[in-house]
């Protein structure tokens, strides 16, 4: 998979091969996303918050607007004859704020900052394998984002 910045300042995505576009359909996957942060958060939250009734429901609604608008960008670039998901200026944070969203929920389900070298990574599962490197990849992805769209100090 190849990753390019665009001339209008967005992003282009090259997949390569099937497993390229189901990484990237991953990004929209995990129904219960926003359940897993919204847990990891309430435990810094007092009793009297009302976290629940306020700020959860929140949460999974901004979830599914960028998923939404992240399975669509991807939905029609598989359905086109070239291929390339692009990335306007205009969908970069919602893009941002779904993979931040799937890095909370790996983060969450399995203990991937643990992977640190190369032989915890060759002795783990394949599962804890997937999702270190898809949390890489989705790192990266971020970093590109920040790096050609959401900086404003770039000009």
């Amino acid at each position: 998979m190849k990753i390019l910045p665009t001339l209008d300042g967005g992003l282009c995505i090259l997949p390569e091969s099937e497993i390229d576009w189901q990484e990237l359909e991953l990004i929209c996957s995990d129904e219960d996303r926003p359940t897993h942060l919204a847990a990891s958060l309430a435990d810094l939250m007092d009793e009297d918050s009302e976290w629940n009734e306020y700020v959860v429901p929140d949460l999974e609604e901004n979830f599914r607007a960028q998923a939404q608008v992240v399975a669509g960008t991807i939905e029609k670039a598989r359905a086109s004859d070239d291929s390339a998901i692009f990335i306007t200026p205009a969908e970069a944070e919602r893009w941002y704020g779904a993979i931040n969203q799937v890095r909370l929920s790996l983060h969450a389900r399995f203990d991937i900052e643990e992977l640190g070298d190369s032989s915890d990574i060759n002795d783990a599962s394949p599962e804890l394998k997937s999702a270190y490197y898809r949390n890489r990849f989705y790192l990266l992805l971020q970093s590109m984002l920040l790096e050609y769209i959401l900086d404003d100090d770039k000009s």
